[in-house]
């Protein structure tokens, strides 16, 4: 028994001296009989899935709750899990999850440590089949069964948790809670869908195993939720490494707090690269630096990945991360991990598709070619696009680049706000001498251009590392700029 959690061994010991109970060798006597004398071959199994921190965390927590007896008072457990659950879905989620640890029998009055190991093992290491049929048993309505509906109300469950839980973390603070700790039920209710619209929806009523399995291997935000839930059940530390709301650097949150909110923040940064997830860098605001292009311009170039938020006079919030410093020049610049975003009336990220290049583009003082800034498209069609003439913009109804609808309330659209954060770490010195140097061919672009209608472009074309592509909307791209003089 010993060679087998020489870890927990200790653990216990160590709780048992430091509250003058017991000796060492009397912890270990107990530790034994907690434990069935090592006779549970499954118990050993799933124990060791955790590592030793996690598993001494577990030890101690039943020991606490069962008072040193082999089972826990089902009360006693209901009362200390509703006291980790925000209201008014205590009652019932912490009934439900007492269940799991009984093996779904609700009159079971007590819980060994057996059921206890085995919901964490499963909530936390198990399997996407056992996982959703435990989210199912949590999800379940009056009837029994878990429908859509009962999903989502699921899902604004595990959000209002996450909340609650996030407040407590520093990252949580550097955003001011004070203006973003009043949840506002419209965020929460467009957030819960966002999740939801992710489960496909199905002929029977009813969701089943393989509908809910296939729900939390595509969405990153019902994982990254339920796991929250499940490490705050069993009092884990929050996994390192891994950043659900990001440190915010930059803003004078005492003078201007962001007009985002919380439930905005936690869906677009758990859209980016993992990598760029750990903090956000207020670059501009129109409410601070004045509704004028040119200090847009200023604030934000070279200052690497950012995301772009507008929001229009008719209520709709919308925008685009673009995973390359922004930079002036007639060209399309970014990558296929550009995307672009709807937040207001509805939270839905559009990812690239593939069929072109035309990520993000930013302009200015061009008489061939658009002023101004855009993402998506082609030219004169974006999927965004905000003038050099501040406060005018322009979402075309649809975008090939991302397959997006029109993002605005109307096709032009008139700004009410602009925001640009710079996210993950800030670039070096370093970082911006790998940035790719323009080619000569590109230091004439207007000429370039002009070569290509005439079908005399230039002969070292095929010369660059990088050759200029074929898509037709490319092509269109210059046609339109020369054709409209």
């Amino acid at each position: 028994m010993t060679n087998v959690y020489p870890s927990c061994e200790h653990c216990i010991a160590q709780i048992f001296v430091k509250g003058n109970l017991i000796n060492k060798k009397m912890a270990q006597q107990f530790f034994a009989q907690l434990m069935g004398l090592g006779e549970s071959k499954e118990l050993n199994q799933e124990l060791e899935l955790f590592p030793t921190e996690e598993r001494e965390i577990l030890q101690d927590n039943f020991m606490k709750l069962s008072g040193g007896s082999k089972k826990i008072d089902r009360q006693t457990l209901e009362n200390a899990v509703k006291l980790l659950l925000p209201k008014p879905e205590a009652d019932i989620l912490a009934r439900r999850i007492c269940d799991l640890m009984t093996g779904q029998i609700a009159t079971n009055n007590t819980v060994t440590f057996d059921g206890y190991i085995h919901c964490a093992a499963v909530m936390i290491k198990g399997m996407l089949e056992d996982k959703a049929t435990q989210l199912i048993y949590l999800a379940k309505g009056k009837k029994g069964v878990a429908t859509f509906e009962e999903c989502f109300n699921f899902s604004t469950q595990i959000i209002r948790l996450t909340f609650l839980i996030i407040r407590n973390l520093p990252a949580f603070r550097s955003w001011d809670g004070n203006y973003i700790c009043n949840l506002e039920e419209d965020s929460v209710n467009r957030l819960a869908t966002a999740i939801t619209n992710e489960l496909e929806k199905s002929s029977s009523e009813n969701i089943d195993n393989q509908a809910v399995s296939a729900w939390l291997s595509k969405s990153s935000l019902l994982n990254e939720f339920f796991g929250m839930l499940s490490h705050h059940i069993f009092q884990f530390p929050m996994i390192k490494g891994k950043y659900l709301i990001p440190l915010c650097r930059g803003i004078p949150t005492q003078v201007y707090p962001s007009w985002l909110s919380l439930s905005d923040i936690l869906f677009i940064n758990c859209a980016l690269p993992s990598e760029l997830r750990s903090e956000w860098r207020f670059l501009f605001s129109s409410r601070i630096h004045g509704e004028s292009f040119s200090s847009l311009m200023g604030n934000i170039i070279d200052k690497g990945p950012s995301v772009v938020f507008i929001k229009d006079f008719d209520g709709h919030i919308f925008g685009g991360f673009a995973s390359t410093s922004w930079s002036l020049g007639p060209q399309f610049k970014g990558t296929n991990a550009n995307f672009v975003f709807s937040l207001a009336p509805e939270m839905v990220i559009y990812n690239a598709t593939g069929f072109n290049d035309h990520y993000q583009y930013f302009n200015i003082q061009q008489q061939t070619f658009p002023n101004g800034m855009g993402m998506g498209g082609q030219l004169d069609y974006f999927a965004i696009w905000v003038d050099s003439e501040y406060g005018k913009g322009k979402c075309s109804p649809s975008c090939t680049t991302f397959n997006c609808r029109q993002l605005s309330g109307k096709p032009e659209f008139s700004i009410d706000m602009i925001e640009v954060w710079a996210v993950g770490p800030e670039p070096t010195e370093e970082d911006d001498e790998t940035e790719a140097r323009p080619s000569i061919l590109d230091v004439d672009v207007e000429g370039t251009a002009m070569l290509r209608m005439l079908n005399r472009g230039p002969i070292s074309e095929g010369m660059r590392d990088n050759a200029t592509s074929d898509d037709p909307e490319e092509k269109e791209l210059y046609v339109s700029s020369v054709s409209s003089q």
